[in-house]
């Protein structure tokens, strides 16, 4: 059966948008022959201008293969993927997409600079224009050191950056990148990260998958969560945070014990925080209320009790059940 792709419906709903994003993904759907369920179904997101966008989930949730979905190397798929407002196989749209893969691989027998002139000439310049334009890169990510030397013998943060150079030779308006700090020290995924920030401020869309879900904490925007294949949550940080922040309450008494055998008879869930004590999930303010109450009958009293931010890493293991798409295909069988 052909696919059913660029969905007239979705194109209409983008071209009403008073804001447009720069990624819109409508219905994305992908199924593996022979596999029961697909990787991936009916995903809806958006990604807008200078926005940075989180997209996580487990090994198996469907991440690479939306990936892959979205840069044209699958194309067989099912729904609607617009860069920019054109559909993401044609020409217009490659030449407003970046793509950082997992893993870096070059080319043997060129130079860094002869590799990235290479890349830059496939985009359509003259020789002269990449050479300034490589060249322009290598300077702007500081590598220009190391441009007579094969980008094969760098570290992985070096080899990192020059996927990020050759990313952005086109100067694209979405870039995508898939687990990009993957086996970096602290100090080359920083240099990343501040790298990433100065083209969030140029107005780039910035989508990017990590399973470092601290660091993704402190620069994401928005956030599309995949559980089994299919979104359970996506939309603005600020959104997901005051959801979780309606019952979640961080608790330091003056005898925590009595506090942890009251919160455990109540049968109210919660996790020890280190540096401040406890964080409780509260279903209304009244027991809250009870809590102090029945404490302080026994004279143990509140030292500190504020509601909590939620995390990153609290965020997604509330949110994620199924895991993986073959998980579900396991449950399934054992049924």
């Amino acid at each position: 059966m052909k696919n059913r792709k660029y969905i007239p419906e979705d194109i209409e709903s983008y071209n009403k948008l008073k804001v447009k994003p720069l990624l819109f993904v409508r219905g994305l759907t992908k199924k593996y022959k022979g596999r029961r369920f697909p990787a991936i179904t009916k995903l809806d997101f958006d990604v807008y201008p200078g926005e940075f966008h989180a997209f996580i989930g487990a090994n198996g949730a469907g991440k690479t293969t939306t990936f892959k979905s979205l840069i044209g190397a699958y194309n067989n798929w099912d729904g609607t993927i617009l860069i920019n407002g054109k559909n993401n196989n044609t020409e217009d749209a490659k030449r407003k997409l970046g793509y950082i893969p997992e893993n870096a691989r070059f080319p043997s027998k060129f130079t860094t600079l002869e590799y990235l002139i290479a890349m830059t000439r496939l985009s359509g310049r003259t020789k002269e224009e990449s050479i300034t334009i490589a060249t322009s890169k290598l300077k702007e990510l500081k590598l220009w050191e190391l441009r007579n030397k094969s980008p094969n013998t760098f570290s992985s943060g070096q080899k990192k950056k020059v996927l990020l150079a050759q990313a952005l030779i086109h100067d694209p308006d979405v870039i995508l990148m898939d687990e990009p700090v993957a086996n970096l020290d602290p100090t080359a995924r920083a240099e990343f990260y501040e790298t990433l920030l100065k083209l969030k401020k140029q107005g780039k869309a910035l989508f990017l998958s990590s399973h470092v879900l601290a660091e993704l904490d402190k620069y994401f925007d928005s956030i599309t969560i995949l559980d089994g294949g299919k979104v359970i949550y996506t939309g603005k940080r600020d959104t997901i945070i005051k959801e979780f922040m309606n019952d979640q309450y961080t608790l330091k008494f003056s005898a925590q014990q009595k506090l942890i055998k009251y919160l455990n008879d109540k049968k109210i869930k919660f996790t020890e925080d280190s540096n401040k004590g406890l964080v409780a999930s509260f279903k209304k303010t009244t027991d809250i209320t009870d809590l102090i109450s029945k404490l302080a009958a026994q004279h143990v009293y509140p030292e500190y009790i504020s509601k909590s931010t939620p995390d990153l890493d609290r965020i997604y293991a509330s949110k994620i059940i199924k895991g993986s798409v073959d998980q579900i295909e396991q449950k399934e069988n054992k049924n």
